[in-house]
């Protein structure tokens, strides 16, 4: 997302599957044409078993150079196909969205106290991965990988003002104080809302994917790899992916 909050595409691929491989090409190719060595990138995704053991593998997203943050509205969907309990799904929604750590405590000691299974499951998982109150930072007010929810709902301010700390933009009180002492609001907001920051953005010449006519003949030729295949077994195919309602089927 750029710094008006708004998608910037940068890269794509389309593979036959969501496996390890897949995922540990994908990350290699991210890290030579996109990141190219820059820190500080945080990456947001489900918790696929393939992705997370090739993003372990991978130095751009392990501390000190970039970390993994696991998508809210993910880890809200698998406990509710295990626990199957609507109250208590919002309850993890509540709790990885509050930037208050007291308030984090406080909705976790409810959830402990109408269902122990439940706190356990949530307690297990990383709080850094999901939480926003353990983040530090990282996301930057992106909870989820849907980008229609990460600017949906209210994220209210504390005493240490997490709000201005996580989009960098001064809140209610921080203006009020600006305007006490005479300060200008505008000069406490980070350097990239500024337009010069946000043109730079798109500075770089795009190259759209042109018409499948215009592509260059492959000078090689698809060799099949008996070492990848799998036992073909009556009925479908088993999978080990979580799939949850988030989940796309063709009806």
């Amino acid at each position: 997302m750029d710094g008006n909050q708004q998608v910037l595409h940068l890269a794509f691929a389309v593979v036959d599957e969501e496996t390890y491989p897949s995922w540990k090409w994908f990350l290699q190719q991210l890290s030579r044409h996109v990141i190219r060595g820059r820190r500080g990138m945080c990456l947001i995704s489900d918790r696929h078993g393939g992705l997370i053991k090739a993003v372990r593998e991978g130095p751009n997203f392990v501390s000190p150079h970039g970390v993994h943050r696991y998508c809210l509205r993910h880890v809200c969907s698998n406990f509710n196909s295990t626990i199957k309990n609507v109250v208590l799904k919002d309850l993890c929604w509540q709790a990885g969205s509050e930037y208050q750590l007291r308030k984090f405590n406080r909705i976790m000691d409810e959830i402990k106290k109408q269902d122990v299974k439940a706190f356990a499951y949530l307690d297990q998982i990383n709080k850094e991965k999901w939480t926003a109150s353990h983040d530090g930072g990282w996301r930057c007010g992106i909870l989820t990988t849907n980008m229609s929810e990460c600017i949906n709902g209210v994220l209210k301010g504390a005493r240490r003002l997490p709000q201005w700390n996580q989009f960098g933009i001064p809140c209610s009180h921080a203006q009020k104080v600006c305007g006490a002492y005479k300060i200008s609001a505008a000069s406490m907001v980070k350097d990239y809302y500024d337009v010069m920051a946000y043109n730079n953005t798109y500075s770089k010449h795009f190259e759209p994917v042109q018409s499948e006519d215009y592509w260059d003949d492959p000078n090689f030729q698809l060799v099949h790899d008996p070492t990848i295949c799998t036992v073909t077994r009556l009925g479908r195919n088993q999978t080990t992916r979580i799939h949850n309602e988030m989940d796309w089927r063709q009806t």
